[in-house]
Formats: structure tokens, sequence, C-alpha cells
């Protein structure tokens, strides 16, 4: 893996790329969810992404630690695949202070939360044909 692959990736989303993250459950059915950030860590091998992620995603990753991220433009048609391992997770921020007249969302997300990950590899993402190797 290069180095300035997970750079070009977090500069790349740090303009407003789509940012998906994909994670699996140790049945094997894949979840996808958007991500709002991603910082790319001092160590230059891991990330970070914050999201006020879905039930799906936190207990996908007790099971299987194993996660893809996509980060795309759309309109340049570039973007990255990074495939490595959850090494955490942290809260970052709780919702407090619901207006008790207003209907309850079940189901809805109630902790900002970040999950860093160690990248094993990386590769170019796009539309058109290409390879599932390590090119970047």
């Amino acid at each position: 893996m290069k180095q300035e692959c997970l750079t070009k990736a977090a500069v790349l989303a740090e303009k407003g790329a789509f940012l998906f993250v994909t994670t699996a459950a140790s049945d094997g059915y894949p979840h996808v969810a958007p991500a709002a950030r991603l910082q790319l860590d001092r160590d230059k091998e891991r990330v970070a992404i914050d999201a006020w992620f879905c039930p799906g995603t936190l207990e996908n990753l007790k099971g299987n630690k194993k996660v893809d991220l996509v980060v795309w433009d759309a309109t340049l048609d570039e973007g990255f695949q990074l495939m490595g391992k959850c090494q955490g997770v942290e809260d970052l921020a709780v919702l407090n202070g619901y207006d008790a007249s207003l209907p309850e969302k079940t189901g809805l997300p109630q902790v900002e939360r970040r999950i860093q990950i160690r990248v094993e590899k990386v590769l170019p993402f796009q539309r058109g044909a290409h390879t599932d190797q390590e090119e970047c």
C-alpha cells in the first residue's frame, strides 16, 4: 500500500466526495452506510471515519472486524477503495434533550461514533473497467 494513496483519499473526502463504509455480518451479509468524515491518522496506515452509524454497522463489527471504505467523487469518477480492519470504536457525541411532544422514532442512531481502521490495501475506484489489484 502506498501512503500517498491514503493521503489522496483523505483529501478527496475532505473536498466532499461520497464516503461509504461496508461491513459484513458473521453470516456474510453486507451492510453499506454513509459516513460523514474521514481523517488520516498520523501514522498514515490508519483512518478514522465519523458518523451517526446505524446499529447494523456496529453489530457487524462485533463479529467481523473487516471493513471496506469507498471514497468517490462521482463527478470526476475518481476514488479509492480502502480495505482494512477495525481497530476500535469510540463515542463522540450522545443525543440528549429530545422534545417529548414529538413522536419517538425508534431505531435511529443515538450516538455519533468514530471507527478507527488500519488500512491494509488501497485500490482505485471508478465506474469504468478496472482491476482489483493494488494499483494506487
